[in-house]
């Protein structure tokens, strides 16, 4: 099985969306040889390539801190993703766009500023999840379920779905084409 098709096609998403709603997409950075890099971006209403990027930054050797960056620019050699695939447009009521347009500050933030960020904020990101050669050894053996960015996507996805702010089709999408 080829590992880059996804086994679901992405949710069908109209070019436009409702008045004043967001498009939130997911951004996929190759990560090889290890699993993609995911998150989610918000677009805002100026210019489809600025918006808010939010993630789980960091790794399984470390663990992961969750990120809000506004005033993202993907035109940024640094920010270009791999991939852009449209998830949902979201209704304006769950996000902010003065949040979005900091006047330019991309600086990472952990503070939700809108419900869609208070949301996904709600879903822990995973702690370190890799033991190292010089990890002390347990009495006895447990079982390490390794949880990324990609499982805190499908997680969050799942509790906005709960919330009312995605469909079904968004969470199920992610959870068909993780890694």
């Amino acid at each position: 099985m080829d590992l880059n098709v996804p086994s679901r096609p992405p949710p069908a998403v109209p070019t436009t969306g409702p008045d004043g709603a967001f498009l939130v997409e997911l951004l996929v950075f190759n990560g090889a040889p290890f699993h993609d890099h995911w998150a989610y971006f918000v677009r805002s209403h100026g210019n489809s390539d600025t918006g808010t990027l939010i993630h789980a930054a960091g790794n399984v050797r470390v663990g992961f801190e969750f990120q809000i960056k506004r005033s993202h620019d993907l035109r940024e050699p640094e920010n270009l993703p791999t991939k852009r695939i449209a998830l949902q447009w979201v209704d304006k009521e769950y996000v902010s766009e003065n949040a979005i347009a900091t006047s330019g500050d991309e600086e990472a933030h952990c503070i939700p500023a809108c419900a869609f960020e208070e949301v996904v904020h709600r879903v822990k990101v995973p702690i370190k999840s890799l033991r190292a050669v010089d990890d002390k050894a347990t009495a006895v053996p447990r079982r390490i379920i390794q949880r990324d960015c990609q499982t805190w996507m499908v997680e969050s996805a799942e509790e906005l779905v709960k919330e009312h702010i995605f469909s079904a089709e968004v969470a199920a999408y992610l959870r068909a084409i993780q890694q």
